[in-house]
């Protein structure tokens, strides 16, 4: 299957692998290219666990520097959020030689209360499976993977942010690299049926006063990366979250309550890159197909130009996407959808 190829302008970057703290630079700047893999949404259902060994399979076969997951260890109507979800992942993401950097995603805990039904007996709360997620895959600032990179963690902060240790940053040569806790099903802010909702409202209001906590902090690391992105000369930033943000209602809702979360997200994300002069990718899931495009309109009547959007596959596609920064090719940055063979009948 020939593969597509869409590049973004960045400048040069720098390239050995090493598992280093952030701001901590390669002294052979701009020597080769150094390529990412990017994924999530999977291993959904029994068709996705069996395929699942042959992507990581894959992603080790093509050395990458490190990988990024963002969100959904499994399907929503896939069996219930039981401890040994997670520890599988856990086990699933160490097979992978380089690091791999976790991101939750909505079908982990906020949908985990019960949304898809009897499928998913027993039911659980979902702020005490993130608290539990938080504790498995959050509880040093080393990632996941055979090797690990060194991250910093929003919890890092203390006071009001000291409980999101998803929110995570690092540096790997001239880009920055954004995790962000920004969740499907409406960012987990919920109205009584919508979306299946069926809740009571005490519980109903319990979803939406996390959602506006975590939504502060969220928006707070985004402005401290893009700030921390300028100090240091990155040349691009890469923001990686779960949810499809609906951009100008792409997906022709016609009730604005199953995404109306998601704008304040979408107002950050274009004032930080109208401020910023280099390139910014937001990398997201919860589509399941592969997508690249420029949906944030710029001052003018045009596009964005440096804002680009890369979702990732899953569900049935069990690929993956690269990411390659390399320093002799003109646009530098170059997203790739990478087909895994045994998975593509």
């Amino acid at each position: 299957m020939k593969q597509m190829t869409i590049t973004i302008a960045l400048l040069a970057a720098t390239v050995a692998f090493t598992a280093r703290p952030e701001g901590a630079q390669d002294g052979r700047r701009g020597s080769a290219a150094y390529t990412i893999g990017l994924f999530g949404d999977m291993p959904y259902n029994a068709l996705g666990r069996s395929q699942y060994p042959a992507l990581l399979d894959d992603i080790n076969a093509n050395h990458v520097a490190f990988s990024v997951f963002d969100g959904d260890l499994k399907a929503g109507g896939d069996g219930p959020c039981a401890d040994s979800l997670y520890s599988t992942a856990i086990a699933n993401f160490n097979r992978l030689e380089r690091p791999l950097v976790w991101l939750p995603g909505d079908n982990d805990w906020t949908d985990c209360w019960g949304r898809y039904g009897p499928s998913t007996l027993p039911y659980s709360d979902p702020l005490e499976r993130l608290a539990h997620e938080r504790l498995l895959f959050d509880a040093t600032d080393q990632s996941l993977g055979q090797r690990t990179l060194t991250l910093t963690r929003q919890s890092s902060e203390g006071g009001q942010y000291a409980l999101y240790s998803e929110n995570v940053r690092w540096q790997y040569g001239p880009v920055v690299y954004i995790g962000l806790n920004v969740q499907g099903s409406n960012d987990n802010y919920p109205y009584a049926g919508v979306d299946g909702e069926t809740r009571p409202q005490t519980e109903i209001d319990r979803q939406r006063a996390e959602e506006v906590a975590r939504k502060a902090a969220d928006i707070h690391w985004l402005h401290e990366g893009f700030a921390y992105a300028a100090g240091v000369g990155a040349r691009g930033v890469m923001i990686i979250w779960q949810a499809d943000p609906n951009f100008n209602n792409e997906q022709h809702l016609a009730d604005s309550r199953s995404w109306d979360a998601f704008p304040d997200y979408v107002s950050a994300l274009r004032s930080e890159t109208l401020g910023f002069a280099g390139q910014v990718a937001l990398v997201h899931g919860d589509g399941h197909y592969f997508k690249m495009d420029k949906p944030i309109n710029g001052p003018g009547t045009g596009v964005l130009a440096n804002f680009t959007r890369v979702e990732t596959f899953g569900a049935r596609n069990t690929h993956w996407v690269s990411a390659t920064i390399d320093p002799n090719d003109p646009n530098v940055f170059v997203f790739e959808p990478r087909i895994v063979a045994a998975n593509a009948q």
